[in-house]
């Protein structure tokens, strides 16, 4: 069994990089690919003499991304779980209800059909 990482060669802003890694050449390719885009997006809005400095400002834009789509993940993840705990809740309430009805009309002192009978008249005169 070969556990070595593969070995894929990428382009990054003109220069050809050996990247050694566990995921797929494919997966590898596609991320130098993204950075290799970030750094030129760098130079289009301005001229920058420094590879170093285009890849800083790349690094900044695409930590810039990340730190975002972590909050939003953050929020989905707040919204999500009160959703499910007012879900489970009201389960719960429902469950409860249920079961308390169910109780009541199997306790053998009372009619079964009767009270249900008096509860949707008296129900239908309140309303």
């Amino acid at each position: 069994m070969n556990s070595r990482p593969e070995v894929t060669r990428v382009n990054i802003f003109g220069r050809e990089y050996t990247i050694r890694g566990a995921g797929s050449s494919a997966y590898i390719a596609e991320i130098a690919h993204y950075v290799d885009m970030k750094m030129r997006q760098m130079t289009d809005n301005a001229t920058v003499a420094s590879t170093a400095k285009v890849a800083i400002f790349a690094a900044l834009n695409i930590a810039d991304e990340l730190f975002r789509k972590r909050s939003q993940i953050g929020e989905l993840e707040e919204s999500h779980s009160s959703e499910v705990g007012w879900l489970a809740d009201h389960i719960e309430q429902v469950l409860a209800e249920t079961s308390s009805h169910s109780v009541a009309s199997t306790t053998p002192s009372e009619s079964v059909e009767t009270p249900a009978l008096q509860q949707s008249s008296t129900s239908h005169i309140v309303r």
